[in-house]
């Protein structure tokens, strides 16, 4: 049965203003707090009633006895998909979000670490990010540096700003001018072609063309791949993990350690991100709705940013199942459209 064939306007007006209540107070709410503190029209007998058809349906819970009624996770679903109203930013935030992202940053991943900073102060939770797969970004240029004579640094710079470096050593001395020679080879054969249409020479056809032995070329060749995979993969980004500490559901020592222990877990983490990527657009995950079974007390609001038309990270805050979700939302679609603004600058700069 749909929800709309479930509850009448008077449930979901009780519902609705028993969960903005308890996102405030951290506090079970009761018929008599409802009737006195809001206007509804409607005997504290009368709310008793709708309440304990509520909790029947499985929209509120009672987690004591006489106590007052907390939302479900079913309750919050409902009051995310249908019911909070929307949240307008007050101007103190968005200015903050706003001096913070348009700093002229021209470096990608220093967007995302900031954005991640700036929304876990924003909204008082945890903060995760991954920071952007660049397959779709140009290969800008491509440095040999010698170290000794048999040792160079390989840098490799993209459009967007990403810088990634590999040590190679080698197994004979190597002259500065021939790491100069396969510097401009490698350019002309790479620079201005996507990361993703990149085909790297065969180590034959280097050694034919530059005069390298096969060792040589093919250490360098390995070392410029290796750069290469660094851009591809996304990083974790996490800020403001002891903000969950400030809301009583962690109050409880062990319920933190748990939820902790699984933030330092970044492959896990790593993954529910990457889930909230193929989800496109923005997510809410409400307490069992997550497979992790630490999280199962949390709520996880995603959002993913583009470049373009394609998704390349995702932007996540963490908090307690009581979460300001209109305020999270709210903050998570104005911090997407700065980022997805930020982005395109920063590579049509380039």
């Amino acid at each position: 049965m749909l929800w709309e064939d479930e509850l009448s306007e008077r449930k979901m007006r009780i519902l609705k203003t028993l969960i903005d209540d308890y996102i405030q107070t951290a506090q079970p709410v009761g018929s008599r707090t409802i009737s006195k503190k809001h206007e509804l029209g409607l005997s504290s007998a009368t709310i008793r009633n709708e309440m304990a058809d509520l909790e029947e349906m499985g929209f509120i819970t009672q987690p004591h006895t006489s106590a007052g009624r907390v939302p479900s996770d079913k309750g919050y679903r409902l009051y995310v998909d249908h019911l909070m109203q929307a949240h307008t930013l007050a101007m103190e935030d968005i200015k903050q979000i706003k001096n913070a992202i348009e700093l002229r940053m021209n470096e990608i991943n220093t967007l995302i670490v900031r954005a991640s900073d700036i929304i876990s102060i924003i909204t008082g939770y945890t903060s995760i990010a991954l920071s952007p797969n660049l397959t779709k970004a140009i290969l800008k240029t491509i440095q040999i540096i010698p170290v000794d004579e048999r040792k160079a640094l390989i840098i490799v710079v993209t459009g967007g700003g990403t810088v990634k470096n590999q040590l190679i050593r080698f197994e004979e001395d190597i002259p500065g001018d021939a790491l100069v020679k396969m510097t401009n080879y490698l350019q002309g054969k790479m620079n201005g072609l996507l990361i993703e249409k990149i085909k790297f020479p065969v180590t034959s056809e280097v050694c034919q063309e530059i005069g390298f032995n096969e060792s040589t070329a093919g250490c360098i060749l390995n070392g410029l791949v290796s750069c290469l995979q660094g851009i591809e993969k996304s990083e974790l980004i996490m800020n403001g993990t002891t903000n969950l500490l400030n809301h009583p559901e962690f109050n409880d020592l062990i319920k933190a350690k748990e939820v902790f222990d699984l933030l330092n877990e970044q492959e896990i983490i790593k993954t529910v991100m990457n889930a909230a990527i193929e989800k496109h657009d923005l997510n809410v995950m409400i307490g069992k709705e997550n497979q992790l079974e630490p999280m199962h007390d949390c709520s996880l609001i995603t959002a993913t940013y583009s470049l373009g038309e394609t998704d390349v990270g995702a932007l996540g805050v963490i908090g307690p199942t009581r979460m300001s979700y209109a305020r999270v939302v709210s903050a998570m679609k104005y911090m997407k459209k700065l980022i997805n603004r930020e982005i395109l600058r920063i590579l049509s700069e380039e």
